[in-house]
């Protein structure tokens, strides 16, 4: 099994669900950690309550599985399929929001609470938490010794 290969499936199932030509709803993507594509060596896809799917990548160098993705219906924040990036936002930063669908308001309150707030993409229906990546050390110049 190459290294490629977790990645590749993980690729293959976001072309499916963002496709317009399926029969499938439309489903917004929330990258929790994106990780590195040539080490991801494993995805799961794990379906929750209704219809949202959660994605679980393994690295090749690292131990354990990690939160890649959550993936929501559009029709389970109660908007249309083409429902553009700035009014999905306020449904994703404030889950109160969300009338149609309990579970889905369930969800989207863990992860506000777990990864601080939810950004938008450049691409339609993508989105990232805000602790998406890794926090950078600016304290440059020189350290001084403890005692």
């Amino acid at each position: 099994m190459g290294p490629k290969v977790g990645y590749d499936k993980y690729k293959e199932f976001i072309d499916k669900i963002h496709d317009k030509k399926n029969d499938i709803p439309e489903y917004i993507s929330i990258i929790i950690r994106e990780g590195k594509k040539k080490d991801i060596i494993d995805v799961k896809i794990r379906k929750l309550e209704s219809n949202i799917l959660k994605i679980m990548a393994h690295e090749q160098e690292k131990k354990g599985w990690y939160t890649h993705s959550y993936h929501i219906p559009l029709k389970n924040l109660g908007l249309d399929d083409d429902a553009k990036n700035k009014n999905i936002l306020p449904y994703l930063n404030h889950p109160a929001k969300i009338m149609s669908d309990k579970t889905t308001q369930e969800t989207v309150k863990e992860l506000i609470e777990k990864y601080v707030e939810v950004i938008s993409e450049r691409k339609k229906h993508f989105f990232h938490t805000a602790r998406y990546k890794a926090k950078k050390d600016y304290s440059g110049g020189r350290k001084m010794k403890g005692f």
